[in-house]
């Protein structure tokens, strides 16, 4: 009988609906790693939290979905039973509960032998319950400085599920330790996971280069421009500023506005396109208002990865208050970036050197380095062209397939 390598991923980040709407299968289709993994089991628990009422019913048994022949796409639901809809807690705990048994049963039946989770809070204490009662290894991906972030906004990462930013962190504090390897894709994010817990012998740099979509690998340069995609979203090529990503406060999209009036105040008469949804929407389109620039502040919500490809690479600025895998993919398109100096974003892009790096919510100067790079053209043509090269340096997909197979085989030897 053929040996079988298989493993379970459980991650929020997106539901499928989300995937397959923004053409990101990308981002779960390389979980595989090229076939090391024979079969990848990916799960969302509570995914009709987020979910269109369209997609599927809120509540109920979770829904299988077959990607190809490698990967399974489980989506959890965020309560059993419609008549306890207004009782959400318990319905919410009655459908993890039965989630959880059905994926022990899966472990249990199928050959797999890595758990992997998405965050070292509610994913964390899920995985480490799973892997303590299975003894399979147990892997927590770090996405973030959760830390730094709660520092920022006062609020816990997953409000509706902690109220408090003090047992949020001390459920971070008690999981990482425990966890068989934490990787995360930078070293600021690794070293909060340090603090927080994690063996030092038991951390590793995974990068975002093999979740990207293979657009944003193309060489930019010499990307051919879809005038007609510009002529329908009513912006000019390289007269636009853009900020991708979640439209939430952790993010500080908000700043981005503040950029382009002062910009405005200039006789920079530039338009600022917003990719992405949230719960600032309807905050950043009164600020929009109020700061008198309605009319130049465009919200397409979220696109897909040919878009965003055409939008990174003509774009006159790419605004980065704090993004994760948006400055990867923009690093990748030769974008030409302002970005504040926070969380992983000073190991990307360097200041004068692959863009401008300026202080955290100093978006004054964040608004003098996007003039810098509208004006000068041979200034921002050198950038691009740093940046390309040092986020592929980064970011290689081959590469960080081979660190991360290497980490995940030492796992398996030791069961």
């Amino acid at each position: 009988m053929k040996s079988t390598n298989e493993m379970l991923v459980i991650d929020a980040s997106y539901t499928y609906e989300m995937i397959v709407e923004r053409g990101i299968e990308q981002s779960v289709l390389c979980r595989d790693l090229n076939g090391f993994f024979t079969h990848v089991w990916n799960v969302h628990p509570f995914a009709t939290l987020l979910t269109s009422p369209q997609w599927t019913e809120k509540y109920g048994k979770p829904i299988i979905h077959k990607m190809n022949d490698k990967h399974t796409f489980i989506e959890g639901k965020v309560g059993r039973f419609n008549w306890l809809s207004n009782f959400f807690a318990l319905n919410f705990f009655i459908s993890q509960f039965l989630l959880f048994f059905k994926l022990l049963r899966l472990i249990k039946k199928n050959n797999i032998k890595v758990i992997r989770v998405g965050d070292p809070s509610y994913l964390g204490l899920f995985g480490l319950s799973l892997s303590f009662f299975t003894r399979v290894p147990l892997v927590i991906r770090i996405n973030g400085n959760n830390e730094r972030v709660r520092n920022d906004t006062g609020k816990p990462l997953y409000p509706k599920l902690f109220r408090s930013i003090k047992l949020e962190s001390a459920i971070e504090k008690f999981v990482l330790p425990f966890a068989d390897l934490v990787v995360s894709p930078n070293q600021d994010n690794l070293e909060y996971s340090l603090e927080y817990g994690a063996k030092p012998d038991r951390v590793k740099i995974f990068g975002y280069g093999n979740l990207l979509a293979p657009v944003h690998l193309e060489d930019p340069f010499t990307r051919s421009c879809d005038q007609e995609l510009f002529d329908r979203l009513g912006v000019l090529p390289n007269k636009f500023l853009l900020i991708v990503g979640r439209l939430q406060p952790i993010k500080f999209p908000d700043d981005a506005i503040r950029v382009l009036t002062k910009l405005h105040s200039e006789n920079i008469k530039y338009k600022l396109v917003y990719v992405g949804e949230g719960e600032m929407l309807e905050e950043l389109k009164a600020l929009a208002i109020s700061e008198g620039i309605s009319n130049s502040v465009i919200f397409l919500g979220n696109q897909n990865q040919n878009t965003l490809a055409q939008l990174y690479t003509y774009a006159a600025v790419v605004v980065s208050p704090l993004t994760g895998r948006a400055l990867s993919e923009a690093g990748l398109c030769g974008g030409a970036v302002v970005a504040y100096n926070l969380d992983w974003q000073g190991d990307i892009i360097l200041n004068d050197k692959t863009g401008c790096l300026v202080p955290f919510r100093e978006w004054e100067n964040m608004a003098n380095g996007a003039k810098r790079l509208i004006e000068n053209v041979s200034f921002s043509n050198e950038m691009r062209t740093n940046l390309r090269k040092h986020a592929f340096s980064m970011l290689n997909p081959a590469e960080l397939n081979k660190n991360e197979i290497e980490s995940y085989r030492k796992l398996i030897i030791k069961q």
